[in-house]
């Protein structure tokens, strides 16, 4: 399998665009290759066990599998969009403004991860409650994706905004891998962000959970990661597609039949993508605030589309989100395998 690591810039995306066919038939692809994208996340540990175990390669037979790793759902999107990418796994909060920017040309086609995102806070910086946050620096993987959005729905709760919303918390983008050295350098005050961000942070003393997101929502479970593809790519070439699927429902299976070797896996794809090398107590603490599941709890990827346009990130209400699913293949796979369908409801 080809993996070609690199974090893409919208600039870039538009540079890739420009100097190659069209779009739209970029978008098409092939069915000699499946271009697939991946961020360096512990919540995208279903994509990694597929892709370390064979299983991905084995389920796609003679389509190769090309896999880039992003930093954020931003950046993946835009590739999505501008025909560089065909799928890719993702946050809510990106997916929904891709389906709504591009009038549904993108599709959910399988959950994936819920929970293992949390709000950490430099010891040494003061915080203890939200008030002391004014003044501070928190860092979210990138603006406008499913963090973000978490962060900044959380402190309007809290009475507070973000600076570049007239408010008094300055929120920056960073990316992941660079987190430890920006924690021990006071460069940041705190961040909120997906496993294993977090526990690795928190194992080495470098910072303490302000906030679990897992407190916020019933039953502690919010959709964290999804298996989003082109509607182009999937009506071109749904054999693919399919097998994708299943590829992530056989990850799934061995997270939850032998999750020892699954998160072993996921560990040394994780380090091969440019994350930390990952000690094993920051793996484990990380792995159980996980929950892996091709359920892609679409109450929870509305709810945060509701807040992203209160936030002013959609420009239109997201009453037809629900539209971006498209599970048929899935629930096919899950029937084939004994498990059963995933519904989708109001």
């Amino acid at each position: 399998m080809k993996i070609i690591r690199r974090l893409l810039s919208l600039a870039m995306v538009a540079l890739i665009s420009a100097g190659c066919a069209s779009s739209a038939t970029r978008a098409r692809g092939s069915e000699e290759v499946l271009r697939l994208g991946i961020f360096p996340n512990l919540t995208h540990a279903p994509g990694y066990v597929a892709q370390g175990s064979g299983i991905l390669d084995e389920a796609l037979g003679d389509t190769k599998a090309e896999v880039t790793v992003f930093n954020s759902g931003t950046d993946a999107g835009n590739a999505l969009l501008a025909g560089s990418l065909d799928a890719t796994y993702i946050g809510p909060g990106p997916a929904a403004s891709l389906f709504l920017r591009s009038e549904g040309k993108v599709a959910v086609i399988s959950g994936a991860v819920s929970g293992g995102a949390a709000l950490v806070v430099r010891p040494e910086s003061g915080i203890s409650k939200p008030e002391d946050l004014r003044d501070k620096k928190i860092a979210v993987p990138g603006i406008g994706n499913t963090q973000d959005v978490a962060l900044r729905a959380w402190l309007h709760e809290q009475g507070l905004e973000a600076k570049d919303a007239g408010g008094e918390v300055s929120v920056v983008p960073v990316d992941n891998p660079e987190l430890p050295q920006l924690f021990r350098a006071g460069q940041v005050d705190g961040a909120w962000e997906p496993e294993p961000w977090p526990s690795l942070l928190v194992h080495e003393n470098l910072a303490e959970v302000l906030v679990d997101e897992a407190s916020l929502w019933p039953d502690g479970q919010f959709v964290t990661t999804q298996l989003l593809v082109s509607t182009i790519y999937l009506e071109a070439h749904p054999d693919v597609v399919r097998s994708l699927v299943q590829a992530n429902v056989e990850a799934l299976e061995l997270i939850q039949d032998d999750p020892e070797k699954a998160s072993s896996i996921a560990r040394s794809e994780l380090e091969e993508a440019g994350a930390p090398s990952l000690p094993e107590p920051a793996i484990r603490s990380a792995w159980e605030k996980l929950t892996f599941s091709w359920d892609p709890l679409p109450a929870t990827l509305q709810k945060g589309a509701a807040d992203a346009f209160d936030l002013g990130y959609l420009e239109e209400k997201p009453t037809n989100i629900l539209d971006i699913y498209r599970l048929d293949l899935l629930n096919e796979v899950l029937v084939e395998r004994g498990h059963p369908p995933v519904e989708v409801t109001q």
